[in-house]
């Protein structure tokens, strides 16, 4: 088992691609901290990887609170000691929130999705860090190939793609400052992966036609192609990796 013995935190871990990590990194005999703002899908997250024969503690935060991320990891400390791995997954976006293109995108929603996304990803790092020092652990960060590249008309959610470009930003400037203290940072750039967040893109055929070019491998990637590089970047194989943003597109990134 690749992960065995490490405790791990992995935010937004109550759906989706964080909890097909969460139960990957069990699998792989580490002890996870199901972090979810919503309580019922955390606890039943923590059913799912404890029926299977795991180790999992969930706790309800909300990422984008600095007094709750704090208390996440000093609770991960009281149950467990230490704190090997973080996953940074936890994010929201959406012309819901208010996000669109610069000149329509709404303050509330352009602040909402940067307190989530970019905000809430330096919180759990900033408390996180410091016992990762300790242990010589390791941070994965999830972004999105729409931090890497721009889109004239396919998406057009702009706050939402300028925060994940800077959890790219945040994850190289740790990988840097911190690597002399025994620290790897990584990023995970994701294509479209079958989600619930997928869901307006698998609704609308002319886009998923679209998207079918963008990603030849797919059209649409499954959660444990994510969930399995999460566990090789946060794994021992991995020792001699830090800084590297690492698409998971089906080809996106090389169009």
């Amino acid at each position: 088992m690749r992960l065995q013995g490490k405790v791990a935190i992995v935010t937004g871990a109550g759906q989706g691609i964080g909890r097909g990590i969460a139960k990957a990194f069990a699998r792989e005999g580490a002890i996870v901290v199901v972090a979810e703002r919503d309580e019922e899908s955390g606890r039943a997250v923590e059913a799912e990887i404890q029926e299977q024969g795991g180790a999992a503690h969930a706790v309800p935060v909300d990422i984008a609170q600095p007094a709750q991320v704090e208390s996440l990891v000093a609770r991960t400390l009281a149950l467990e000691g230490r704190l090997d791995i973080l996953v940074n997954n936890a994010g929201v976006g959406g012309r819901k929130l208010g996000d669109g293109p610069v000149h329509e995108c709404s303050v509330e929603g352009w602040d909402a999705i940067m307190g989530v996304n970019l905000r809430g990803t330096f919180l759990a790092c900033k408390y996180a860090l410091p016992e990762l020092m300790k242990t010589k652990g390791n941070i994965v960060s999830l972004s999105s190939v729409l931090g890497l590249y721009g889109s004239q008309s396919l998406y057009d959610t702009h706050a939402y793609m300028t925060s994940k470009a800077g959890v790219i930003g945040l994850t190289r400037t740790i990988a840097a400052y911190y690597a002399l203290a025994g620290v790897r940072a990584n990023c995970l750039a994701p294509g479209l992966i079958d989600t619930q967040m997928a869901g307006r893109t698998k609704a609308d055929e002319d886009l998923l036609a679209q998207i079918a070019f963008l990603q030849p491998l797919g059209p649409i990637g499954a959660v444990r192609d994510v969930a399995e590089t999460a566990v090789f970047l946060a794994s021992d194989d991995a020792a001699f990796i830090t800084g590297v943003v690492l698409p998971i597109d089906g080809g996106w990134s090389v169009q």
